[in-house]
């Protein structure tokens, strides 16, 4: 059987090499650091793993893995670092490995940066959360056009990992607060986003994926509602339930269908209780952190694509079992304590009733049948625990 190489061994890469493995598929998991999925019993493939923090020794070993004389393996990146190394270097995997047809032909910069993303709903027909951008020194020159409370967040989240120490979105509820924002943020190039804050309780942010085959048709199609998120109001989801979401669906497909796009999309939006109209709030052109929900819930997206890409028969299309929860648990702990405690958060607690009783449970990580990556994200955790606790040494310099 032709092999799977799934770039990224995060929850997210364990989620695409679980589900490709579970089906038979041999996978190779590829990274530029040891992560979760590092140890997954489904890495199959030669090694199992590649491990190599230089890009440049990275795409060699690629190379080397795969020579030209045998069947080209499918690329599955599965974070934006790695949708960067494969469109930097798609010339050079091209003809060598099969990857979906969004990473080359352009269509991906229309979901990527917020300006083509926004201009793309608009096109379409769907609202959108009003935004501003700009490059780090000249965003003092947005100060009398934005809506306060607002939220800025980074174009390129990863260029800045350090910096925003695990938060996705800086708040600021006043003028005073968002020029001491402005003031410590770090000096790149970037352009950095303000964006409209939608009120309303996370259990309002509803969720669609699906994998867009080569005719642009939606395989194994799944919604869902996200239920809490971490960090709290404006994080990665910690808590999401399967759900019939229908006009997420076809706004979803609508916007995905009318740019062209092809392979596995995720999309988010919210809505807004000032008008009772859906939000769109972004597109990811990659499986996303709580996709191990939908295969919980019948529905395969990245065996879809894998088939769709090696030329052979999609999975079977089955209906989609609703309540099934997906839960981050250590993560989705805090948060829960966090919306305990809070009495002046910039949202209400969301709404747990909202995405009806449960059918199912899930984990991003957590399964009995493959528990080294289980054991591994807890010696994580427990690595950066010990190092919060040790003082910090001050330079003699």
């Amino acid at each position: 059987m032709r092999p799977a190489v799934v770039l990224g061994l995060s929850p997210t890469g364990l989620y695409a090499i679980r589900e490709l493995g579970q089906a038979g598929v041999p996978v190779l998991g590829v990274a530029a650091e040891p992560q979760t999925a590092s140890r997954s019993r489904y890495l199959t493939h030669g090694p199992g793993r590649l491990v190599e923090p230089d890009e440049t020794r990275r795409l060699q070993r690629l190379l080397d893995l795969f020579p030209a004389d045998q069947p080209a393996p499918v690329l599955i990146p599965t974070s934006d670092q790695d949708i960067d190394f494969v469109i930097r270097h798609a010339e050079t995997l091209r003809g060598r490995f099969l990857f979906q047809d969004s990473y080359v032909d352009g269509v991906c910069d229309r979901v990527f940066g917020k300006a083509p993303f926004y201009a793309a709903c608009r096109e379409f027909g769907l609202d959108a959360p009003a935004y501003l951008e700009a490059p780090v020194g000249e965003l003092t020159g947005l100060r009398d056009r934005i809506v306060f409370p607002c939220l800025v967040k980074p174009s390129e989240i990863h260029a800045v990992k350090d910096y925003m120490a695990g938060r996705k979105v800086l708040i600021a509820r006043t003028l005073e607060a968002f020029d001491a924002i402005i003031a410590a943020l770090p000096p790149t190039p970037m352009i950095w986003v303000v964006q409209e804050i939608v009120p309303g309780p996370e259990s309002n942010i509803t969720l669609w994926c699906a994998y867009l085959d080569r005719e642009g048709q939606p395989r194994q199609a799944f919604t869902a509602r996200k239920l809490r998120q971490f960090p709290p109001g404006f994080g990665s989801a910690s808590l999401v339930a399967s759900a019939p979401e229908e006009e997420t669906r076809a706004l979803s497909e609508r916007l995905l269908t009318g740019i062209g796009f092809r392979g596995i999309a995720a999309a988010e939006f919210k809505r807004d209780p000032r008008d009772g109209r859906l939000k769109a709030i972004e597109v990811n052109a990659r499986p996303s952190l709580w996709f191990a929900v939908s295969t919980a819930s019948g529905r395969k997206v990245t065996l879809a694509a894998y088939r769709d890409l090696a030329g052979e028969p999609p999975p079977p299309e089955t209906p989609q079992l609703n309540g099934v929860r997906w839960r981050y648990i250590l993560k989705d702990a805090w948060a829960a304590l966090f919306y305990l405690r809070s009495r002046d958060f910039i949202l209400p607690a969301p709404d747990l009733t909202s995405a009806g009783p449960v059918t199912g449970r899930v984990y991003p990580v957590l399964d009995l049948s493959d528990l080294r990556p289980t054991l591994d994200e807890l010696l994580n955790y427990g690595g950066k625990f010990l190092r919060r606790l040790r003082p910090k040494t001050k330079s003699n310099a």
